[in-house]
């Protein structure tokens, strides 16, 4: 397999960090440093673009534990960019495309905001919100009203619980096929 690569220098400081994909694995140098990350470990594979188009795009894939960014631009100095689209292309496709071969059970999918995820916010706000007035009504005198708000949120949560399922998840992609709107 022929090496692809793509480069970007992701912050002013750093020096540019280089991708490149070699029989597998993709490999992230930066100055001196140097990761390896086996594609048949790939998990899940997100792709982001800004809301308005543009060229700018992102990809965001994660190893388990390990997760590693991709920038399509590489910055250049205060406000002024460099545009790489066509490598970073070109490398997100194969990486795709070798990753969904190498690793079936990953999942690619547009990254952005997702009701999922703010829904699993406000779950984790109620939860500590219905905690914190059980623990209130242990040493308060108002223990009638703790309770009766505790268990109202956690009635709540049942619900949002329950509805869980039918909330849209992040718009799948097809590694093998992926959109030109998303990728030029």
């Amino acid at each position: 397999m022929s090496e692809l690569s793509h480069s970007a220098r992701l912050a002013p400081f750093q020096p540019e960090t280089a991708w490149s994909l070699e029989d597998g694995t993709l490999v992230e140098r930066r100055g001196g440093r140097e990761r390896r990350f086996e594609l048949s470990h790939l998990r899940r594979f997100r792709l982001a673009m800004p809301r308005g188009g543009g060229r700018q795009r992102a990809l965001m894939l994660s190893f388990g534990r390990q997760r590693v960014a991709i920038a399509s631009q590489s910055w250049r100095g205060p406000g002024l960019y460099d545009d790489r689209l066509e490598s970073f292309a070109l490398l997100a496709r194969a990486i795709a495309a070798v990753g969904a071969d190498l690793s079936p059970h990953a999942r690619f999918e547009t990254a952005g905001f997702k009701l999922r995820d703010a829904t699993t916010l406000v779950v984790g706000l109620l939860a500590a919100g219905a905690l914190t007035l059980l623990m209130l009504a242990i040493s308060s005198s108002m223990r009638d009203m703790a309770i009766g708000l505790a268990a109202r949120m956690v009635f709540l949560l049942l619900l949002i619980f329950a509805a869980l399922p039918w909330l849209p998840r992040g718009e799948a992609l097809d590694p093998h096929d992926l959109p030109r709107r998303w990728l030029p």
